[in-house]
């Protein structure tokens, strides 16, 4: 536990939570969330309608409706975390606050985080771990709720090169601001769609795309709809993009292990400013 000075409290740490978590928290999380008017049923495959139907009259029929809690919207401040621990390896994640779900810039940021840091064809994984061999393992991703959303970036390494590391990670997001080429943002593009169709080759997969674009979107957009987007993303929307995480984005950071001597984020978000 650690003291809140601000909110004049103490604050439980994860293993503390975890440890004081009960039969009656779950109890009061479920009658919280799991009514009627959170539910979504999706099925995909060989399937018979009106059996399906029947059959959610029967079993869902009788749940009390209540009222949806009411959402507090994200407010993102970030800051930074770090843990210390006698460990081989070091794990970094820095993380800028990104487009939400329902913001068509999802599409952009999925694309740029893919061509920074989306497989070993990427410039993260290229210049940090081929070319320098500061880490075992660099990658990046986008992801995205209803009120906020984060590009991520994750390194393990070794203790003494996580300042390095950091340093450089920000020096090649500023580069592909400026210098992001047609070839990446088609290769990153390309990727996305067919990770999407692929996606869809099993019913499990697609009764689960249709919950989410119901949930999301409240109806079920065509294929056709989304693959207009993705095309729609051009090498200078990332561009500009990219510019916003590299210099303006707000910034959190995580660090876990043999990270004592790390630079401070604020020192790395000063560099990044200059």
């Amino acid at each position: 536990a650690y003291p809140d000075q601000a909110l004049g409290r103490t604050i439980l740490g994860p293993s503390e939570r975890i440890k004081a978590f009960s039969r009656d928290n779950l109890k009061d999380f479920v009658g919280q969330y799991y009514g009627p008017e959170n539910m979504i049923l999706s099925a995909a495959g060989g399937i018979d309608h009106d059996a399906l139907v029947k059959q959610a009259e029967a079993l869902f029929s009788a749940m009390p409706r209540g009222n949806a809690p009411k959402e507090t919207p994200a407010l993102f401040a970030g800051g930074e975390r770090r843990v210390v621990k006698d460990l081989e390896q070091a794990h970094v994640a820095l993380g800028f606050e990104g487009p939400t779900y329902r913001d068509d810039a999802i599409f952009t940021a999925q694309i740029y985080a893919s061509a920074l840091g989306g497989g070993m064809s990427s410039r993260l994984f290229q210049e940090i771990r081929e070319k320098r061999g500061l880490c075992y393992t660099i990658f990046a991703s986008a992801g995205a709720h209803a009120d906020t959303g984060m590009m991520t970036i994750y390194a393990g390494t070794s203790g003494e090169q996580v300042g390095e590391l950091a340093e450089i990670t920000l020096a090649e997001m500023a580069r592909a601001a400026d210098d992001m080429s047609d070839a990446e943002v088609d290769r990153a593009r390309a990727q996305m769609k067919a990770g999407m169709l692929m996606g869809l080759e099993s019913p499990s997969n697609r009764a689960e795309r249709l919950a989410r674009m119901t949930q999301i979107w409240g109806r079920v957009p065509d294929l056709d709809e989304v693959v207009k987007k993705i095309d729609a993303v051009t090498r200078q929307s990332v561009r500009d993009f990219g510019a916003e995480m590299a210099t303006s984005a707000k910034t959190a950071a995580a660090l876990y292990g043999p990270v004592d001597g790390a630079p401070e984020l604020g020192a790395l978000l000063q560099k990044r400013a200059a």
